[in-house]
């Protein structure tokens, strides 16, 4: 697949979160011109201070759902990538499903825009978490992309409201990158 040549344009799910700044930050150093989806305008308020000086370089859009059907359309329009990075993360939810529903949601809509987007689109960057392979041992290991954090998936089907709140996160990064429990 080819690479998006400098100053296209890239979007970026989840543009205020930890990793998608240190992105955003690298790609606008690369001349990329990059497209950040946020939550709501006031989510987006420091990125706008932050990235000042790169001027017209960063556009910020709001998709405040990303669980509906068609919610990045727009934000796809016209982008020659899509590094997706937005996932819920919080540890207070009580029910696992208001964790795991809108990481696996917003993975299959990005998808979803991003096929209907069509060629002009080069690439998909789908940036998940260790959460989603880890899982409690002493033996030192090698990951690889056959590897899967089952037992957080486990803990959650076990322990439901009771999961602690990362195991929550846990389970939500491995379903939303397998595409299924």
């Amino acid at each position: 697949m080819p690479a998006a040549p400098a100053e296209s344009k890239v979007l970026v799910t989840g543009a205020n979160g930890f990793i998608a700044i240190w992105v955003i930050r690298t790609l606008l150093g690369q001349d990329f011109h990059v497209r950040g989806t946020i939550r709501s305008s006031a989510k987006g308020a420091h990125l706008e201070e932050v990235f000042k000086a790169y001027g017209d370089k960063l556009e910020l859009v709001v998709v405040p759902d990303m669980e509906k059907e068609g919610a990045f359309d727009e934000a796809v329009k016209g982008v020659t990538a899509i590094e997706h990075i937005a996932s819920p993360y919080h540890y207070d939810a009580e029910d696992p499903a208001e964790i795991i529903d809108p990481a696996v949601r917003g993975t299959l809509n990005i998808l979803k825009s991003a096929l209907k987007e069509g060629t002009s689109l080069k690439r998909v960057v789908y940036t998940t978490s260790t959460a989603s392979v880890v899982r409690p041992t002493t033996v030192p290991l090698v990951f690889t992309e056959a590897d899967w954090n089952e037992a957080a998936i486990e803990e959650v089907r076990t322990m439901c409201r009771d999961a602690p709140g990362y195991i929550k996160y846990f389970a939500s990064k491995t379903i939303a990158e397998k595409g299924k429990p």
